[in-house]
């Protein structure tokens, strides 16, 4: 059986276990939070499951397979099947393509910038620096480290988190406008391209921050459209979230700040 390792609340396992559960593929979970700044609670072989030492990785068959975007297109070619999610028209899987590229383009890193400042901030600041420092000693990804380092010492005045909220407003205008015109992403059926984009609402929402795309009402009836995906609650409710009590009251604290941001964009 296919096993996942994945935490609730990352964005990129939840996009990875929606597509499992869209496609009805059984699989085992082992849980490895790699969002608590504990590098001794990884499995002791994670490194070469994923030499940069994040979440999500898969096992099938022996083979190790991470970064959500690679895992969610191999379980779609690997498992076949129905509901197929993506599209059979050359020029809808481009499309999805296109979207898809604009997470390693910046949203994946923007997503991340909110959760650091609003929360990972403040759970690191009560551990053992000791601790913290090992974590960041180990991690792989320069920038990353040196991004972590300015939105933990700055939290909602980072000017890091200034560039995602103008990076997320960006691309919910596009959203937007795009489903203005068309019922999906990526043709007219469901595809990976909505799986991997509907994380990034829940993760704003989760933060409070919705009443920024209020008037954003194609973006908002899509994600509602999704909401009520019998996978999505599988995937996403079911696991809920060990920070959510933080998470909603962090960032109603810090909307006012994050709504200025949104508003200079």
């Amino acid at each position: 059986m296919l096993t996942l390792f994945h935490y609730d609340r990352t964005s990129a396992a939840q996009r990875v276990r929606l597509c499992l559960e869209e496609k009805s593929i059984p699989w085992e979970s082992i849980i490895v939070d790699t969002a608590l700044g504990d590098i001794d609670q990884l499995p002791k072989n994670f490194y070469e499951l994923n030499p940069k030492g994040l979440v999500p990785v898969i096992i099938d068959d022996n083979l190790a397979i991470p970064e959500s975007l690679v895992i969610i297109e191999y379980l779609e070619e690997r498992y076949g099947g129905d509901p197929k999610l993506k599209p059979s028209r050359p020029e809808d899987l481009a499309q999805m393509r296109l979207w898809m590229r604009k997470i390693d383009e910046g949203i994946h890193v923007a997503s991340r910038t909110i959760g650091v400042c609003l929360v990972n901030r403040h759970i690191y600041k009560k551990k053992d620096p000791g601790q913290i420092k090992k974590y960041y000693k180990e991690m792989k990804d320069k920038v990353r480290k040196k991004n972590d380092q300015i939105n933990i010492e700055m939290g909602i005045e980072s000017p890091l988190l200034e560039e995602a909220m103008i990076e997320f407003k960006s691309l919910f205008l596009e959203m937007n406008e795009y489903l203005g015109k068309n019922t999906w992403l990526a043709g007219d059926k469901y595809s990976l391209a909505d799986i991997s984009f509907v994380v990034y609402l829940h993760r704003l929402d989760s933060f409070m921050m919705r009443p920024l795309w209020k008037d954003l009402k194609n973006l908002d009836q899509w994600y509602e459209k999704i909401k009520t995906r019998p996978a999505y609650k599988k995937a996403i409710y079911d696991w809920g979230d060990v920070t959510a009590d933080q998470r909603a009251q962090n960032g109603k604290d810090a909307y006012p700040k994050i709504k200025e941001y949104w508003d200079k964009a």
